[in-house]
């Protein structure tokens, strides 16, 4: 199944106990949108202490900024509990782990005039160390004719790499993704079945080419029984190689995994492809004009240790969104490189909130990226990204919908559900569709009689006096504004503003004329009412009501599966929103 179920936190910044229930399949982008202030960062942070043996929480980051509250953080995956705190991390025997975030920081400059001592505050991007530590150059100790020599009298039949396979730096990060070398050290599953086939292939006589057409004839079954060696070769002939000849190259590289510099080579080789991709990429998408470049740098003045880093050029130099696409770029990269587990979880933590059209889905392009390859692999990651905008508003958020998990996670499972979601949802039932567009979703100044088709409907009768219905949400307003606010029915507060708007307007109104346009002509949407009343007839609408349409206008609209209650409660509960709204109630 690989469902990860759900996250708790304990402790760790703004969040005291809270506990996620997600539900996340893996290789699909999953999106956790809650209001700026809810707690986002907090689950970062919990993902980004984690150490190899415990969670070690900085000391601006303890709940409270009370050291001796305890962090801990819970993943749950198909019922098991994996469990990191300050003493040990469980989480780490199940999952890799990376947590991408804005290099963005705060910095202030001190410098003395006349005596005094005088501060200024800046924006910088922090570098970003892409590789901690560099590996030492070492090279792989292949010699064709060592191979030919330890296979026997007929290893001129193995086929001289060093010029080509040996140096293809893809094939390298192929092997080192997909095969366990352990494996051809293995008497059982792997010496044993192959010395037999070697010996055979030796008692032969003839050129090289009958000796490989005597292998494709005989052999190949066998070969292909060892299924490490099947792994490989089938890696290999990736590269353009013939089955018997990659079977063969499978056997060299078999036999070099086990020399005591191959896994330094190795490391080296995979160092070279990962500053050969940054470098590409960066220099691909850098429109700074600042031709950023990875570079080497020593880990420090007495170390002959190298870190590779990446350095952005000041905050006013580059814009918002250059920054966070060319930083969002360095650590996925940083990110693939770490992850080795069988499961993965990938933060990202409202890196493209600045993001323009073009990079928003260069953005996207990158997670998908890293998703295929985990389904190419047969691994599983668990995308995880950030943010206080809805997605369902971005033109440009393409993921395909199917796949796409939206979690509002803001969500409070212990809240009323709404009950005027209910006409919102059958406002377009062919019985009531025109009279409540008229005289309920807008304000009418006829009371209008719907109460045996809203019965019908299983709505509440009284709601049907469209008169009576304007005071039930006018209700639900009042207890909205209150201080502390009663529990009070969202989307009930979306109706009250938009015809407590409409009325205002409607009672500034002088002729027939005005009032009939008004109601008939302009019914298509209060927007238009607004503009009709501003522009056409010159009145002074206040910039509020505009304003509010954040609160009264896609939220009267139903979309299924839309969670259209947890984002206008986070738009609620900001203090500018409340204030507006008691302005106009007032």
């Amino acid at each position: 199944m690989n469902k990860l179920e759900s996250i708790e936190i304990e402790n760790v910044k703004g969040i005291g106990n809270k506990t996620f229930l997600v539900n996340l399949f893996p290789n699909k982008p999953s999106i956790f949108v809650a209001p700026n202030g809810f707690g986002k960062s907090s689950l970062g942070c919990a993902f980004e202490s984690l150490k190899t043996t415990k969670l070690e929480l900085d000391e601006k980051n303890y709940h409270l900024n009370n050291s001796s509250l305890i962090p801990k953080l819970t993943v749950t995956l198909d019922a098991t509990n994996y469990i990191a705190d300050n003493t040990s991390n469980n989480i780490k025997t199940k999952f890799d782990y990376f947590v991408i975030n804005s290099p963005l920081r705060a910095k202030a400059k001190r410098f003395r005039v006349g005596g005094q001592t005088l501060a200024t505050a800046s924006l910088e991007s922090e570098s970003i160390e892409l590789i901690s530590t560099i590996p030492d150059k070492v090279n792989f100790d292949y010699s064709v004719s060592t191979m030919a020599s330890t296979f026997g009298t007929n290893g001129k039949i193995l086929p001289n790499i060093k010029t080509n396979l040996l140096v293809d730096k893809s094939f390298w990060y192929l092997f080192s993704k997909k095969v366990d070398i352990s494996d051809f050290n293995k008497k059982i599953i792997f010496i044993n079945l192959l010395v037999p086939i070697i010996d055979r292939i030796n008692t032969q006589r003839g050129t090289v080419n009958q000796l490989m057409a005597y292998i494709e004839e005989n052999e190949l079954s066998n070969f292909s029984q060892i299924q490490p060696l099947e792994n490989l070769s089938n890696i290999i002939r990736e590269f353009g190689y013939e089955v018997v000849e990659s079977y063969l190259i499978a056997i060299e590289i078999a036999s070099l995994s086990q020399t005591p510099s191959f896994k330094n080579a190795l490391a080296y080789t995979l160092y070279l492809l990962e500053k050969e991709f940054y470098n590409d990429l960066i220099s691909s998408i850098d429109t700074t004009r600042h031709n950023i470049q990875v570079k080497e740098e020593k880990k420090s003045k007495r170390s002959s240790k190298k870190k590779l880093l990446v350095e952005f050029p000041s905050a006013d130099q580059m814009s918002n969104g250059q920054r966070d696409i060319l930083s969002f770029i360095a650590q996925i990269q940083k990110a693939r490189r770490s992850f080795n587990k069988q499961h993965c979880i990938l933060v990202i933590d409202e890196v493209f909130d600045y993001l323009d059209d073009a990079n928003l889905v260069a953005f996207q392009y990158y997670v998908t990226n890293i998703l295929e390859e985990f389904k190419q692999q047969d691994r599983y990651i668990y995308p995880i990204l950030l943010t206080h905008l809805d997605p369902l508003y971005f033109n440009h958020f393409s993921f395909n919908k199917h796949k796409l998990q939206i979690k509002y996670i803001a969500n409070n499972s212990t809240r009323t559900q709404s009950v005027f979601l209910n006409i919102v949802k059958k406002r377009n039932d062919v019985n009531i569709k025109d009279d409540v567009s008229k005289h309920h979703f807008h304000y009418h100044p006829d009371d209008i009689d719907l109460q045996d088709k809203f019965q019908a409907l299983t709505l509440r009768r009284v709601w049907g006096k469209s008169h009576d219905f304007y005071q039930e949400v006018f209700t639900e307003v009042e207890k909205y504004l209150q201080n502390p606010p009663e529990e009070y029915d969202c989307i009930a507060i979306s109706f009250g503003v938009r015809i407590k708007i409409e009325k205002k307007l409607y009672s500034l109104l002088t002729t027939d004329e005005q009032r009939r346009v008004f109601l008939e002509e302009k019914n298509n949407g209060t927007k238009y009412k607004l503009e009709y009343c501003a522009n056409d007839l010159g009145m002074n609408v206040p910039e509020t009501y505009f304003l509010l349409g954040l609160i009264y206008n896609d939220n009267l609209h139903w979309k299924n599966n839309r969670d259209i209650e947890t984002l206008l409660i986070s738009k609620l509960e900001n203090m500018t929103i409340k204030k507006m709204i008691e302005e106009i109630f007032s």
